[in-house]
């Protein structure tokens, strides 16, 4: 795996912006550049980035699976990795069920056992594409016909997929169907060596694979420790507090949660900062050097992003450069 940091697209930019950036993030000589999926399409801010670049790995970290059938993210993946000459990674989360429904206007039952028959369903139909027939019959899922018109694309790129997670049977899942692991920057060095490696390494024992995949890190890094503790809030939620109590930090995640319910952010936000942000997948800009090895140790891929909590898409580019001119320094 490269030791250079890859970077994270700021996740309101436009693809005009995404090439842009994309093209300024391969000649900082970053690994990878990653899209989000929290406001555009990633699909297309990926085939941006790939337009304008010929080195860098460009990958979704991660898109949202259950918002898209897999006969669909199966598609749009293939003709990525064929555009990008096979620099493009398919990375897919389930997304916490609220926000699934809040944006998406749908539900998802099982997301564990819904997402390994969705990977499965995908690599099925990119067989398909590859031989020109073929389908699949899951649990959850079921392609007839995934190759419409007829023909085979033959020597096509390979594409890894990487699986998101928090929680440890979504890991499991991951270590037992994925390339690599989508860490969440809501994250700490305990949590990721006591839970989500065993994790990774029960699933990949029950699919009897040799090894885990690789673990990609994200830390959002931010001019000041206020704002990234105000980004860090907004993750703070039932669904992700075993990261806080796994790690030391029950007193903490008691303390945050109850301020949330009575809307009382900024409070909720100075615990973060002054109890557990040094914890979690963030750095200071003036202090990311220090930040990535001691991240290093525990991760094998780090992607730098920036906050989007309180920062306009002007400010969110502005900062972006900023990280680029430290990662030349590195």
């Amino acid at each position: 795996m490269s030791a250079r940091p890859g970077v994270g697209l700021p996740g309101s930019v436009t693809m005009r912006e995404a090439e842009q950036l994309a093209a300024e993030s391969e000649n900082a000589g970053a690994s990878g550049v990653w899209v989000s999926d929290v406001r555009r399409e990633p699909y297309l801010l990926s085939a941006a980035a790939l337009r304008v670049t010929t080195r860098v790995m460009v990958g979704t970290d991660v898109a949202v699976a259950f918002s898209r059938s897999p006969a669909a993210t199966a598609q749009a993946a293939w003709d990525l990795a064929g555009y990008g000459n096979g620099r493009f990674v398919l990375g897919l989360g389930s997304q916490v069920g609220p926000t699934l429904l809040s944006r998406f206007g749908l539900e998802a039952d099982r997301p564990a056992a819904r997402m390994r028959d969705y990977v499965l369903a995908v690599r099925s139909c990119w067989d398909a594409y590859r031989k020109g027939h073929g389908g699949y019959e899951g649990e959850f899922y079921a392609i007839r016909q995934p190759v419409f018109s007829p023909g085979s694309d033959e020597g096509w790129p390979a594409i890894p997929i990487y699986v998101a997670g928090v929680n440890p049977v979504m890991t499991a899942v991951a270590g037992e169907i994925a390339d690599g692991f989508a860490a969440h920057m809501f994250c700490t060095p305990t949590y990721l060596d006591r839970i989500i490696r065993p994790a990774l390494a029960l699933g990949a024992a029950r699919a009897s694979r040799g090894a885990s995949p690789p673990v990609l890190m994200p830390l959002v890094v931010g001019r000041d420790r206020m704002s990234l503790a105000l980004q860090m809030t907004t993750y703070t939620v039932p669904a992700y507090r075993r990261v806080l109590d796994e790690s030391g930090l029950r007193e903490e995640a008691d303390a945050i949660l109850a301020a949330l319910a009575d809307r009382r952010r900024t409070e909720a936000a100075r615990i973060v900062e002054e109890r557990c942000l040094d914890q979690l997948g963030v750095a200071v800009l003036d202090e990311l050097g220090e930040r990535v090895r001691l991240w290093r140790a525990h991760a094998d891929v780090i992607g730098l992003t920036v906050p989007w909590y309180g920062l306009d898409r002007t400010a969110q580019v502005a900062l972006f450069r900023d990280v680029l001119r430290a990662l030349e320094r590195m």
